[in-house]
């Protein structure tokens, strides 16, 4: 590791890194950690694990299910239920492996299970496709990934910006002080005035972290305009409000999810605002609107918008107005915000507005398709960890704990190349030159397949392009 980290982000990443074990098995905590988990189950998941028929009418719609079959949200849901059924079944106990009640018992056991994790994106697409209301992506999120997560089989990469984002430490690395920096700058140079931090009592607060402004400064810019054109009363924070929060949620730490949650709801408390406006589509926002309350134990004083809503608020208001174009452009639901949140209309209209040459793609709303990246994969590829180590100022071996794991890596970017294809196919399909979205995963995962299959197209965020238009 470097000898020039600062002493504190030296100290982070080796905390973070003793939790990660690609080579070992601790049966006793193996089970431990299933007990836990088995004993956090609500209702609503027990009715994910008990009424599943079997008849993966859902396979289709998982983007991973063209990788191979054992990727079908059934096949890996029903890990979950072979140890639901070990330990919460009088047959299952007795039974054992003739109800394929069973738990794992080797290291290959995990090695299969957390494979069968980053071969998830928890898209939603298997639970509105199920005529039982069955959200395996659910299960193979809220309980495979927090077990082999806490068993060890956790990427190092997730697991440093995981305990990064936790303590804050991420904000004493001078390459993101510098990226945080200059989109500040850039910010005030849009409006030709210094837009004041953290004023209390401001009724708009546009929600940053230092991923909006790391993967789309120019939306960060263009949100910034956006909120400025409509004469609103708004403001920004002076630090960024985590890495990408909660990344202890992608990685199933409840603890972690709860204590980064914490820190922004009250941070958004202190300012006072009534409105909280995200930038990211992703595991973001559905986090702070629907999950966070849940977490937190309360009902928040603020409401949680997408920068999409928002901007269709302003122009049914008349407050801001658009030059429209003829750009042959198309949205990309962010399965997070349409799926998961239903957050399907605004867009569209907003883009309908902005451009006479919009068009559909062929699967929209809540049948649109997965980019293939969410759940973290999209981080795990080798090009990603090289880069986030550069920025670091770790050699890249700090990243990846063991060729184990490196082969691992490997396998779920190939899986990858695979899944985004269906997506790459049906933006072909809609002949669109430019692909709008609202999610930093989905913006890269559409640039790299695009890049993979031949497909001329560009990329932008939703924020930018609006802003672009404003009259």
């Amino acid at each position: 590791m470097s000898a020039q980290l600062p002493p504190q982000v030296k100290r982070v990443i080796d905390e973070a890194l003793r939790k990660v074990d690609w080579q070992g098995f601790d049966k006793e905590k193996v089970n431990a950690i299933i007990n836990e988990l088995l004993g956090k189950l609500d209702s609503v998941q027990v009715h994910f694990i008990e009424d599943c028929v079997g008849c993966a009418a859902c396979a289709p719609a998982c983007p991973y299910y063209p990788v191979s079959e054992e990727y079908g949200p059934v096949e890996k849901a029903e890990h979950v239920r072979h140890m639901y059924r070990k330990e919460a079944t009088i047959l299952g106990k007795l039974l054992g492996p003739l109800l394929n009640a069973k738990k794992p018992s080797k290291p290959e056991h995990l090695d299969k299970l957390v494979e069968l994790v980053y071969r998830c994106t928890n898209c939603g697409a298997c639970y509105v496709s199920c005529p039982f209301g069955i959200d395996s992506g659910a299960l193979i999120r809220g309980f495979l990934a927090p077990l082999v997560s806490k068993a060890g089989r956790l990427p190092a990469v997730l697991a440093i910006f995981e305990a990064m984002e936790r303590t804050g430490v991420y904000m004493d690395i001078p390459a993101f002080q510098q990226i945080w920096r200059d989109v500040n700058a850039k910010i005030d140079q849009a409006l030709g005035k210094p837009v004041p931090r953290d004023r209390k009592g401001a009724e708009y607060l546009l929600f940053l972290d230092l991923s909006d402004a790391m993967f789309y400064p120019g939306a960060v810019v263009g949100a910034a305009k956006i909120l400025d054109r409509a004469g609103l009363d708004w403001t920004l924070p002076s630090s960024p409000l985590g890495f990408r929060p909660p990344i202890g949620a992608v990685v199933g730490f409840s603890d972690s999810t709860k204590q980064v949650l914490k820190q922004i709801d009250d941070y958004v408390e202190s300012i006072g605002a009534k409105y909280l406006v995200v930038l990211d589509g992703g595991f973001v926002y559905p986090w702070l609107r629907w999950q966070m309350p849940k977490v937190l134990g309360k009902k928040l004083s603020y409401r949680v918008l997408h920068i999409t809503e928002l901007v269709v608020e302003l122009l049914k208001q008349g407050r801001i107005k658009l030059k429209p174009t003829n750009d042959a452009v198309t949205w990309h639901d962010p399965c997070q915000l349409a799926r998961r949140s239903g957050v399907t209309k605004e867009p569209v209209e907003a883009l309908r507005a902005a451009s006479k040459g919009f068009r559909l793609l062929p699967h929209h709303g809540a049948e649109s398709y997965c980019c293939g990246g969410g759940g973290g994969i999209g981080c795990l590829s080798l090009h990603m960890i090289e880069m986030m180590a550069k920025m670091i100022g770790v050699d890249m071996s700090v990243m990846i704990s063991s060729e184990k794991e490196k082969e691992f890596l490997v396998k779920t970017q190939e899986a990858w190349s695979i899944a985004v294809k269906r997506k790459i196919d049906d933006i072909k399909k809609s002949k669109a030159k430019i692909v709008v979205t609202a999610c930093p995963v989905c913006m890269h995962s559409i640039e790299g397949g695009a890049k993979l299959y031949g497909l001329d197209i560009e990329v932008k965020h939703f924020a930018e392009y609006i802003a672009e238009r404003l009259a």
